[in-house]
C-alpha cells in the first residue's frame, strides 16, 4: 500500500482555500542510490509562489504538483552512492535541477539550463512532510541553525549571484528598487560589505523593515521624487541601483551616477518596459543581469551560520502548513517579510 503524507497540491483552475488545499498525497521514495529524502521542516514562501496562487495566475505552474522550493529539513534515508550528507543531518535544498548536458551547463552557467526541472512549479517540491531529490542538490547546515531560517538559504543564494557580480566598496551609494524579501535581502548584503543603501518602496510595512534590517534611508517612491531625495546627500547619483521588481529599469537608468552599474534581478513575465537608450551610452553604464542562484549556495550558508547579516529578523511571520494561503495573502498585502510554512 502507497504511503501518504501532508501537502499542498496546486490547482490551476481552484477558487480561495481550493488554489491550493492541504490533503494526502503520496510520500515520496528512494528510488535511485544517489537520492536523498528529507523530512522537511521550514519552507518559506516565494514572490513566485505568490504570483502562481494569484487569480487569475501571474507565473506558470503544473497542475497537480506538491509546491514550495526554499527548503530546509532532516535527512531520514539515503541512497547507497550517497556520500555528502547522512542520516540526521540538517540540510538546505537547491531547488532548480540542472541537466548537466546542455550548452550553457557545460560552459559553467548551470543556472541557465536549457533542461531545469524546478521543484515546486514544475516538478513536485517541499511544501509538504517530505521531499526525496538527488545528493547534488543537497547541502548541509549546521544544525543550531533553526529550520525557519535556513529554509532562507535559497533566496540569500539567489541574491548573492548579484552581489558577488556587481559588488559594492565601503561608501558606495546603493539604491534598491523595491523593499520585498528580495530587496530587503539585497539591501543588508549591500550594507554588509559597507555601502550607504537607500530602499524605496511604496509600502510603510516595508520601508519600517529595512530600517529594522540596518538600512540608512528608506523613501516613499508615490510621495516623494526618488531622484530629487537621492541627490539631496548623493549628488552624482548611485553608485548601484538594483532592480527587485522587474519593472524599474527606467527609474534605474534615471538615478545611477555617470559610470554606475544596474542590477536587474526583479522578474515579471509580463512588464513591457519602455527605456531610453541615451543615458546608457551618456552615463557609460552598466546593466547587469542575474537570474536565481549560480554556486553561491556554500557563501549563502557560511552567511547564515556566522549571522553576518540580520536575515532572522526578516522573517515576521511562521505559519503552520494549513495557512498556507494566509500567508500568501499577508504577502500581497505588503504587511509581512519573509513568511515561513513550517511543517
Amino acid at each position: 500500500m502507497m504511503e501518504m503524507m501532508r501537502g499542498t497540491k496546486f490547482n490551476k483552475n481552484g477558487v480561495g482555500q481550493e488554489r491550493c488545499p492541504i490533503v494526502q498525497v503520496p510520500k515520496p521514495q528512494i528510488t535511485r542510490p544517489d537520492e536523498v529524502l528529507i523530512r522537511i521542516e521550514a519552507v518559506s514562501i516565494c514572490g513566485t509562489d505568490v504570483r502562481a496562487l494569484a487569480n487569475p495566475p501571474a507565473f506558470d505552474f503544473v497542475d497537480g504538483i506538491v509546491v514550495g522550493h526554499e527548503g530546509c529539513g532532516i535527512v531520514e534515508e539515503v541512497g547507497e552512492d550517497v556520500t555528502n550528507c547522512k542520516v540526521g543531518d540538517k540540510v538546505v535544498v537547491h531547488p532548480n535541477i540542472w541537466c548537466g548536458k546542455c550548452e550553457p551547463c557545460r560552459t559553467g552557467h548551470i543556472n541557465l539550463c536549457e533542461n531545469f526541472r524546478h521543484i515546486g512549479d514544475r516538478i513536485d517540491g517541499a511544501m509538504a512532510e517530505y521531499l526525496c531529490i538527488e545528493e547534488r542538490m543537497v547541502y548541509v547546515i549546521d544544525s543550531e541553525v533553526p529550520s525557519y531560517i535556513g529554509a532562507l538559504t535559497e533566496p540569500l543564494a539567489c541574491v548573492l549571484n548579484g552581489t558577488t557580480t556587481v559588488k559594492a566598496k565601503p561608501g558606495d551609494e546603493v539604491v534598491v528598487l523595491g523593499g520585498g524579501p528580495i530587496g530587503l535581502i539585497f539591501a543588508m548584503l549591500y550594507k554588509a560589505a559597507g555601502a550607504h543603501v537607500t530602499v524605496s518602496e511604496p509600502m510603510e510595512y516595508r520601508r519600517d523593515l529595512a530600517l529594522k534590517l540596518g538600512c540608512d534611508v528608506t523613501v516613499n517612491p508615490k510621495e516623494a521624487d526618488l531622484e530629487t531625495e537621492l541627490r539631496t546627500y548623493a549628488p552624482e547619483g548611485a553608485d548601484i541601483v538594483v532592480d527587485a521588481v522587474g519593472v524599474m529599469l527606467p527609474v534605474a537608468l534615471q538615478i545611477a551616477r555617470k559610470g554606475g552599474q544596474i542590477v536587474v534581478f526583479g522578474v515579471n513575465q509580463t512588464a513591457q518596459v519602455t527605456i531610453p537608450q541615451y543615458p546608457i551610452t551618456e552615463k557609460e553604464l552598466t546593466i547587469r543581469g542575474t537570474y536565481i542562484t549560480k554556486g553561491t549556495f556554500p557563501l549563502a550558508i557560511r552567511i547564515i551560520e556566522n549571522k553576518l547579516i540580520p536575515i532572522d529578523k526578516l522573517i515576521t511571520h511562521r505559519l503552520p502548513l494549513e495557512q498556507l494561503l494566509d500567508g500568501i495573502d499577508l504577502m500581497v498585502k505588503g504587511t509581512a517579510g519573509k513568511v515561513v510554512i513550517e511543517i
